[in-house]
């Protein structure tokens, strides 16, 4: 187990902290399926290729389906720092399943060269692709259910204000 989780006091914080975050997504005033849309959505592009402009990705997206940022931004930060290597390690190897090429990749350590990086960059470029959308997408599926089934147990409807917006509460 991680050393961060060994201490009983550090371990019920992060605890403490994940139930304000979840508390704090389902005191947003919007409806359980705009709360589990924004999250899947959330999902795949957290997960997408995209590096340095997922936040911004995000951003535009919840501006044009007209989406709560605060849930698209925790699936955002999906990938951090620590996250990326297993992820993208593990999107490009489902990439290179999807795409029938030989998942067994090898590099020459020995002999690296700015070419020999560009060669296998260019190999990868494409399973690296099709990996990350495909996995964003099955991720997305299962987020979009967790996420509803938590707010529809959670959330409670409160009827509409004097300006006919639909008002939600936690229950």
């Amino acid at each position: 187990m991680l050393k961060f989780f060994k201490n009983r006091h550090t371990r019920l914080r992060f605890i403490a902290r994940m139930r304000l975050k979840l508390k704090m997504m389902l005191s947003l005033d919007v409806s359980p399926k705009v709360l589990a849309k924004a999250s899947a959505w959330g999902a795949i592009i957290g997960i997408s290729p995209y590096v340095g402009t997922q936040t911004y990705i995000a951003l535009f997206v919840s501006s044009y389906f007209n989406l709560p940022v605060y849930p698209l931004m925790i699936g955002v930060y999906i990938t951090n720092p620590i996250t990326i290597p297993f992820i993208f390690a593990f999107t490009t190897k489902v990439g290179l399943i999807l795409l029938g090429m030989d998942a067994s990749f090898t590099f020459d350590w020995s002999n690296v060269t700015l070419t020999s990086l560009f060669e296998a960059g260019k190999t990868l470029f494409l399973p690296f692709i099709v990996g990350t959308h495909f996995v964003g997408i099955v991720c997305a599926i299962p987020t979009y259910f967790i996420v509803y089934f938590i707010a529809k147990r959670y959330k409670v409807y409160k009827g509409v204000d004097e300006k006919g917006k639909e008002k939600y509460g936690i229950k």
